[in-house]
């Protein structure tokens, strides 16, 4: 907003500074008039924004409180008695799938430690499940290799690890699916995949680590003194938001913390915590909109109609998932069957191999 204030008394006190405009009437050069920025206006407004868009997130934050306080708990009670069929048909196959993966794993952790031959591999590593006595040492060096995990380098293949049961190069299983992902942790091979952070992360980190010290000058029960009940549910949300490095709630609350005092700020920090709020208040309504497609969102304002229904649809979600994963095991036994049949191969063959040997053929 502006005001206009006139001078008083310029034309009495500066009438050289006047000039006649040909209308008749004299203009002050430059001085005939004082504008004025009126910022408590302004300031106003940009205080009230502030304050709808706080009382806005507060809105969304209670809403997604009470869905993990009421509606979840309660939706996670009633799938457990209508659907415990398929909740445990579910829990069996992801349990099969489990071990079976970790199976593979082991095996493919096997050929990548010194025992190259698949159907080696699936020979030892059932030989080791039967805690055979007669494992060769290079056997359980590639075990250990695999089950403890060993230099990030692989070792080389050959004479280090007494590999003299290896079948010809063209025999061996190049199209072995990496089942290493996801595999039980007890077969973990040890790979390092930390990488160095980025320049935008760490700019990050060092953007929580200085909100984090604002908010503890305000809010820090040691530096601030007694605080009220807000203040210090405030003080506990920026704990939280520390710990999860989440730098949008800690603008968030260092905007929401009264102790700021608004009177204090300038009016371009005024503006900043409004965007910074709309940016949280972005971020909750985007979270509100993928709560609201899972079946627990605002289950107990549903209607037994609008239950049932959902009832039906969450069945048939399950089942769905039931069918994926039953593929999924029948695709794993299906390569270790496939595994199995390279091992009986390879024994044979090492037979073979020794009977020559034996007739010094």
């Amino acid at each position: 907003m502006f005001t206009v204030q006139r001078w008083v008394g310029v034309q009495a006190e500066f009438p050289e500074m006047l000039t006649d405009t040909g209308t008749g009437s004299h203009n002050c050069l430059g001085c005939s008039a004082l504008l004025v920025v009126d910022n408590d206006a302004i300031r106003r407004e940009v205080e009230r924004e502030l304050r709808s868009v706080r009382e806005a997130i507060e809105r969304c934050e209670e809403e997604i409180a009470r869905h993990e306080r009421l509606d979840l708990p309660a939706f996670r009670q009633w799938m457990a008695v209508q659907c415990s069929d398929l909740l445990d048909e579910r829990r069996l196959i992801e349990e099969k799938i489990w071990g079976l993966r970790a199976r593979l794993a082991a095996i493919q952790g096997l050929t990548q430690h010194g025992i190259r031959d698949v159907g080696a591999a699936f020979f030892w590593f059932h030989e080791i499940g039967q805690n055979r006595t007669t494992i060769p040492p290079y056997v359980r060096r590639a075990w250990e290799e695999v089950t403890v995990g060993g230099p990030e380098a692989p070792p080389a293949h050959g004479v280090k690890f007494g590999r003299f049961d290896d079948g010809p190069d063209d025999e061996q299983d190049d199209d072995f699916v990496n089942w290493s992902e996801g595999a039980n942790g007890g077969y973990s091979q040890g790979f390092d995949d930390q990488t160095d952070r980025a320049p935008g992360e760490q700019e990050e980190i060092a953007r929580h680590k200085s909100l984090y010290r604002k908010i503890a000058l305000l809010l820090h029960p040691d530096l601030a003194g007694v605080l009220t009940k807000d203040e210090l549910e405030l003080w506990y949300q920026a704990q939280r938001a520390y710990a999860e490095k989440d730098v949008v709630l800690l603008e968030t609350i260092l905007a929401r913390c009264d102790r700021v005092g608004t009177n204090s700020l300038t009016l371009s920090e005024l503006r900043s915590y409004v965007q910074q709020a709309n940016s949280r208040w972005a971020t909750l309504r985007e979270s509100i909109v993928g709560l609201a497609r899972i079946p627990s969102w605002r289950f107990l304002l549903l209607s037994s109609f609008e239950v049932k229904a959902r009832l039906q649809d969450f069945r048939r979600q399950l089942e769905s998932v039931i069918r994926l994963l039953t593929s999924e095991a029948t695709k794993m036994e299906n390569e270790l069957a496939r595994i199995e049949g390279l091992a009986d191969r390879w024994v044979k063959r090492r037979k073979g191999e020794g009977k020559q040997l034996a007739l010094g053929i």
